[in-house]
């Protein structure tokens, strides 16, 4: 079976795409909509939302990025729109038994509405510049320093630069040598497939 992508529409290039480049990790991207966000709510202050083309491109500095989709009737994502103006994200990586928590806060709700309220979701300060979600095993406090438009499509790629990592207490220690140790079970992270799929990573081995 072969396919030429480049005949497909958009939405049928990434309804294949999206199957075939499996397992992908999911950012989960929260970022400041402002303070006249708030709304009577201060929960409607923090916009949070997942990406699954996403992954890491750097250690030194430490860099991430992530590509942001057109949003809804062609308006910007909340997420592109809040990093121009208040470049701070944290990106949390949830563990597989988030999936339905992170689906719900795909959701597309009205500029200024709070996904994390909307998914029954606690935020939490720490010594990152914004909250963090709660209950996820990690957290990234980072700064978006770059926005590239993919050729001349509404795509647009972010990338960001990642200043601290925080882990709940049973996924990171560190070893003898004082590195730091994951444990994956423990982590055990969400990553997303094609067709609205998620999954748990399972078995890790070593060739």
């Amino acid at each position: 079976m072969e396919f030429a992508l480049s005949s497909l529409a958009e939405s049928e290039a990434y309804y294949a795409f999206a199957q075939v480049l499996i397992p992908r990790p999911v950012a989960w991207v929260l970022t400041d909509n402002g303070a006249a966000a708030v709304a009577g709510d201060p929960a409607n202050r923090w916009n949070l939302a997942p990406f699954s083309y996403f992954n890491a491109i750097s250690s030194a500095p430490p860099m991430v990025m992530f590509s942001i989709g057109n949003g809804m009737a062609g308006r910007d994502k909340d997420t592109h729109r809040n990093l121009r103006v208040r470049a701070a994200c944290t990106i949390c990586l949830a563990s597989a038994d988030q999936a339905t928590a992170v689906q719900a806060t795909a959701d597309e709700l009205p500029p200024g509405i709070g996904e994390a309220g909307h998914a029954g979701l606690a935020l939490t300060d720490w010594s990152g510049p914004l909250p963090r979600v709660s209950t996820a095993p990690v957290a990234m406090a980072c700064t978006a320093t770059q926005f590239t438009r993919v050729g001349n499509t509404e795509q647009i790629v972010v990338f960001a630069t990642v200043e601290k990592l925080w882990l709940r207490d049973d996924v990171g220690s560190l070893d003898e040598r004082g590195r730091l140790r994951i444990d994956v079970a423990a982590f055990n992270p969400l990553v997303r497939l094609g067709r609205g799929g998620y999954a748990s990573l399972g078995a890790v081995f070593r060739p």
